[in-house]
């Protein structure tokens, strides 16, 4: 097993060590400030480190275990982490945002997945028609860019769909979503079979929202990952931001009143 694949990819690795290095550092009772004068840096570096923005080079991790009092095996955590961060990713060399990396570099490894697309059916789901046709439906882009998002994106659904077993997956999509689709009745019957498809999957789920609920103010994504906290991706006009945290566990309420209370199985609606 290598490094990368022990913990997920070299992106979730730099995530995991920010979060080791936040605990750490809170456990032992000092601030961010208080760690950057002890290592004569800017506070910002520190946070970029933590937020699993950028990863500390070999001697700068010394220092920073040292600073923020580690033990012997926490060290050792550190640098198996900072070790797997050197890998080469799965998504390296596709022009691909940092946020968006993280995001899909979940996807690959999440044990559970969960997303609501209100408007839009969330990425997993699309077939290559209609991403194609919604790309069109926004701003003018040049085509050999929509070509590689296109690409990327059927490059994330083989990675997902290929894994054995598969993760739990649980969809939950807007009526306005399906209501789209018969504007486009060239790609609505392929699309509707790919989720019906999706749902019949082991662990997966396909389910409609119905009236007023809890998830109106937006669409996102919810990842269980291996060796790091659950993550929530939301994605906008100026692209893809991730959430971690406390507040990560109303992203979960949320989803799970959805899904329970104020959703029906794809079949009642398009079966």
């Amino acid at each position: 097993m290598t490094m990368s694949s022990q913990f997920g990819t070299p992106t979730l690795a730099k995530v995991a060590l920010g979060n080791l290095l936040v605990s750490i550092r809170e456990a032992a009772g000092l601030t961010p400030t208080e760690v950057a004068d002890a290592l004569g840096i800017y506070p910002e570096t520190l946070r970029r480190w933590e937020r699993g923005l950028v990863a500390p080079g070999k001697m700068k991790l010394e220092s920073l275990a040292k600073a923020i009092r580690a033990t012997p095996e926490q060290l050792s955590r550190m640098n198996s982490l900072s070790l797997a961060v050197r890998q080469r990713g799965m998504f390296e060399g596709n022009n691909v945002a940092p946020n968006a990396r993280v995001l899909y570099e979940s996807e690959a490894t999440a044990s559970i997945i969960e997303s609501i697309g209100l408007e839009f059916l969330p990425g997993l789901t699309q077939t290559p028609e209609y991403h194609r046709i919604a790309q069109e439906a926004q701003l003018p882009m040049d085509e050999e860019r929509a070509a590689s998002l296109r690409a990327l994106r059927a490059r994330r659904q083989k990675i997902i769909f290929s894994r054995k077993p598969l993760p739990r997956m649980h969809f939950l999509i807007g009526p306005a979503a399906l209501l789209y689709l018969d504007a486009y009745p060239e790609m609505r019957g392929e699309q509707i079979e790919r989720l019906l498809e999706i749902d019949a999957m082991p662990g997966c789920e396909v389910r409609v929202i119905r009236g007023l609920h809890a998830a109106m103010l937006g669409s996102f994504t919810r990842l269980s990952l291996p060796d790091t906290r659950p993550l929530v991706y939301v994605e906008s006009i100026d692209g893809v931001r991730y959430i971690e945290g406390a507040v990560v566990s109303e992203f979960r309420a949320t989803f799970k009143l959805v899904q329970e209370e104020q959703s029906v199985p794809i079949q009642e609606v398009v079966g």
